[in-house]
C-alpha cells in the first residue's frame, strides 16, 4: 500500500514538472516569436540607431509664386560642418583647414572638436558653397558636412507681412510661411554611418542615404505688378504725410481672391531685424487682417446697401440735415455744422452727410441692422488664409443705444478690420454674393507636375438682392465723380468709391490730432474686377481721406490700368484740367465760395469759423471744370470727405 502511494506520488511530482517546463518553454517560445517576428521592426531600429550615425538632411522648402507664376520665394543649400573627433587622424591639420576657410580663430576650432566624447561636433552653420570647396579643397579625414536650406525673398521686401519669414530652423513664423508649414517644410532626410561605440567608422560598413521630401509650393492669388504698384504708391504716402502707417487691399469683388495686400513700414525679409523681438513683431503685423479700426464713411456703402436691400429707402427718397441730429439726448454733427438741408440719397451719399446716415440707420433699426452683419459677416472672423486675423469689435446688442446706432450709420461705435470692409463691400457691388478672401490658389508639387490642392471659387452665400448693386453702384460713381472723391478720378474711366475720415479714440476719448483718412474705391462700375481699399493711419498735416487717401487710390488705379492695358470708358475720356485753383485763404466763406463758382468749380466746406483758414486742392493746381475744393473754416469735431 504504502509502495503504491510512493510510487503515484512520484508520477505526480513528474508529471508537475514536465508540465511546468513545458509552459515555460511555451512562454520562451512565444517570447522568442514575438521578438523575432511581431517585435523585429522595433529591435532593429533600436539596434541601428545604436551602431549608426546619421547626418540630417534637411528638405528643401517649398517654393511661392503669383498668380502668374513669378517666383517670390525660393531656397537655396547651405552646409553645415563637423567634425568626427574619433576619425580626425590629423587634429592641427583639421582645425587649419577649417579656421581657414570658414575665417575662424584656430585655437577656437581645434579646441571644440580635441578629446571630445560626442560622435560629430558643429563647427559652423549655414556655410555657402564656396567654402565647403575650400575645404574639399584640402579635405583632412574626419571632416563631415551635412546639407540644409536657405529662405531667399526674391524682391526683398515685397510682400513682407503677407508672406512672412522662417526661424533659423526653417519653420515659418508669419504670414504664409507660418500657415502654411507643414506643407512648405518638406520631410528631412538623413546620411547613415555604421559605427561602433567610440563613433569610430566600421571597415567594410554601408552608408545608407535616406533622400529628403522637398516641400510643397504655393501658388498665390497674388499678382507681383500690382503688389509693386500698390508698394511704390504706399512708400510715397510714407514719404509724403508721415503716418503712422498705410495700408491698402486690392481684391477681386466676385471670386474673393486678393490680388495685391501690403502695410508700410515694412522690412526686407532677408535682413530680418531679430535683434529687437518687440519691433520684429509690431512691423511683421498685417494690419489689413489683424487690425480693427472705426472705417468712418466708407462704412456708408454698407450701410446705404442694408437701407436699399431691407426697403427703408430708394433713390427718390429725400433727408433734411440741419448740420447736427440730436438723438437721446446726445447731439452728434455733421461735418458741415451749417448743414447740407434738402438731400435725396445721391447727395448724403456725394456730401458725406452724417445726418442722413443716421436717419438711415434708425430706420433700418437694431435687430434688422445686426442681422445684416451676421449676413455680411462684419465683426466676424472671416477665415482668410493668414494668422493672426481679428473679429474686429461689434458691441453687444443689448449693450447698444439709439444714439450707438445712430452712429454706426456713419461708421462709428463699430471696429473692424480692411478686409472685413472690403469683404462686405464687396457684397455691396458684385449683385449681391458675399465671397471668400484667400490668398492660396494652389498648391503643387515639382512645379506643378502635380497638383495637391486646389482652392474651388465660388460664393459663400447670397446677401443682398441683386438689384441693390444695380442702384448703388452709380450713386458711388457720382461719388467719384461730382463728389467727395474726386480726387480718386483717372481720366478716362469711370470709377465708384467712398471716402473716410475718422477719428481715433484712446482710453474712451477722442484722440486730438489722430485721424485715419481712408478710400474705398473699385473699378468697373458694372460686373466690377477691383476693389481698392487705403488706408492712412494718423497722416500728418492734412488727415481728409479725400484729400489723402483719394489721390493714393487713383494712382494705384491708374497703374492697373496701364498695366492691364484696360481700354479707357466713354465718358470722361477727354477731361481737360485747364483751370488753375485760386488762393482762397484769409478770404470770407462767401467771398471763397463766389470765387471757386465764378471758375465753374464746386466746394465743399468744413467748420464754421469767420474766414478760409485752409483748402484742399491747394491754390495753383490744375483742375477741370466741376471738381471740388474743400474749404477749411476752422476745426471740425465730425467727419469730411
Amino acid at each position: 500500500m504504502v509502495g503504491n502511494y510512493s510510487s503515484i506520488s512520484v508520477g505526480k511530482r513528474l508529471l508537475a514538472s514536465v508540465l511546468a517546463i513545458g509552459f515555460f518553454f511555451v512562454l520562451l517560445l512565444g517570447r522568442l516569436l514575438f521578438l523575432q517576428v511581431i517585435d523585429s521592426s522595433t529591435l532593429q531600429a533600436r539596434a541601428l540607431s545604436q551602431w549608426m550615425r546619421d547626418i540630417p538632411i534637411e528638405a528643401l522648402r517649398g517654393k511661392i509664386y503669383d498668380r502668374n507664376g513669378v517666383l517670390l520665394a525660393d531656397s537655396y543649400t547651405t552646409y553645415d560642418v563637423y567634425v568626427r573627433p574619433a576619425a580626425v587622424e590629423n587634429a592641427e591639420n583639421v582645425a587649419s583647414v577649417l579656421a581657414h576657410a570658414l575665417e575662424l580663430n584656430y585655437d577656437e576650432v581645434l579646441a571644440k572638436f580635441s578629446g571630445s566624447t560626442y560622435s560629430e561636433v558643429l563647427i559652423a552653420k549655414g556655410i555657402q558653397s564656396d567654402q565647403m570647396q575650400s575645404i574639399l579643397n584640402n579635405y583632412e579625414n574626419g571632416i563631415l558636412f551635412s546639407e540644409n536650406t536657405e529662405r531667399n525673398y526674391v524682391f526683398n521686401d515685397l510682400l513682407t507681412q503677407v508672406l512672412g519669414f522662417t526661424n533659423v530652423d526653417g519653420d515659418g513664423q508669419t504670414g504664409l510661411e507660418a500657415f502654411y508649414n507643414a506643407y512648405l517644410k518638406g520631410v528631412e532626410g538623413a546620411s547613415l554611418t555604421e559605427g561602433d561605440i567610440r563613433g569610430d567608422t566600421i571597415k567594410g560598413s554601408t552608408t545608407y542615404y535616406l533622400p529628403a521630401i522637398d516641400g510643397l509650393d504655393l501658388h498665390l492669388t497674388i499678382d507681383a505688378g500690382m503688389q509693386q504698384i500698390v508698394e511704390s504708391v504706399l512708400n510715397s504716402a510714407m514719404a509724403l504725410h508721415n503716418p503712422k502707417s498705410a495700408s491698402c487691399i486690392v481684391m477681386q469683388p466676385q471670386t474673393g481672391e486678393i490680388l495685391a495686400m501690403s502695410t508700410k513700414p515694412s522690412f526686407n525679409l532677408n535682413e530680418v531685424p531679430r535683434d529687437d523681438v518687440q519691433e520684429l513683431m509690431q512691423l511683421s503685423q498685417n494690419f489689413n487682417v489683424s487690425s480693427a479700426y472705426e472705417p468712418g464713411s466708407t462704412f456708408k456703402v454698407i450701410i446705404a446697401a442694408i437701407a436699399l436691400d431691407a426697403g427703408v429707402t430708394s433713390v427718390h427718397d429725400y433727408f433734411y440735415c440741419s448740420g447736427f441730429k440730436v438723438v437721446q439726448g446726445v447731439k452728434i454733427n455733421c461735418a458741415r455744422r451749417s448743414g447740407h438741408g434738402s438731400q435725396s440719397l445721391e447727395k448724403i451719399l456725394c456730401n458725406s452727410c452724417n445726418c442722413g446716415f443716421m436717419e438711415l440707420a434708425m430706420r433700418i433699426g437694431l435687430d434688422t441692422l445686426y442681422d445684416y452683419f451676421k449676413k455680411l459677416k462684419v465683426g466676424e472672423i472671416l477665415g482668410v488664409d493668414v494668422p493672426g486675423e481679428s473679429s474686429g469689435v461689434l458691441m453687444s446688442k443689448a449693450s447698444v443705444h439709439l444714439y450707438d446706432l445712430a452712429r454706426m450709420g456713419f461708421g462709428q461705435a463699430i471696429a473692424i478690420t480692411p478686409l472685413q470692409l472690403v469683404s462686405a463691400s464687396s457684397a455691396c457691388i458684385n449683385g449681391g454674393i458675399l465671397v471668400q478672401p484667400y490668398l492660396v490658389k494652389e498648391i503643387s508639387t515639382n512645379h506643378s507636375q502635380t497638383v495637391a490642392y486646389i482652392k474651388e471659387t465660388g460664393a459663400m452665400q447670397r446677401v443682398l438682392q441683386s438689384s441693390v448693386s444695380e442702384i448703388l453702384n452709380p450713386l458711388l460713381e457720382k461719388v467719384v465723380s461730382s463728389g467727395g472723391g474726386k480726387q480718386a478720378q483717372v481720366v478716362g474711366y469711370n470709377i465708384g468709391g467712398k471716402t473716410g475720415t475718422a477719428q481715433k479714440y484712446e482710453n474712451g476719448a477722442i484722440a486730438q490730432g489722430k485721424y485715419v483718412a481712408s478710400f474705398l474705391g473699385f473699378y468697373p462700375i458694372l460686373n466690377p474686377e477691383y476693389i481698392v481699399l487705403v488706408v492712412v493711419d494718423e497722416p500728418q498735416g492734412a488727415y481728409y481721406g479725400g484729400v489723402v487717401a483719394a489721390p493714393l487710390a487713383s494712382q494705384i488705379f491708374s497703374k492697373i490700368f496701364e498695366l492691364r492695358e484696360t481700354e479707357k470708358d466713354d465718358a470722361n475720356a477727354h477731361r481737360v484740367t485747364n483751370i488753375c485753383v485760386p488762393d482762397v485763404t484769409g478770404l470770407t466763406l462767401t467771398e471763397a465760395c463766389s470765387k471757386l463758382a465764378e471758375l465753374g468749380l464746386y466746394y465743399l466746406v468744413d467748420g464754421t469759423g469767420g474766414v478760409v483758414v485752409d483748402q484742399y486742392v491747394k491754390p495753383n493746381t490744375m483742375v477741370s471744370k466741376g471738381d471740388v475744393v474743400l474749404i477749411i473754416m476752422s476745426e471740425n469735431d465730425g467727419e469730411a470727405w
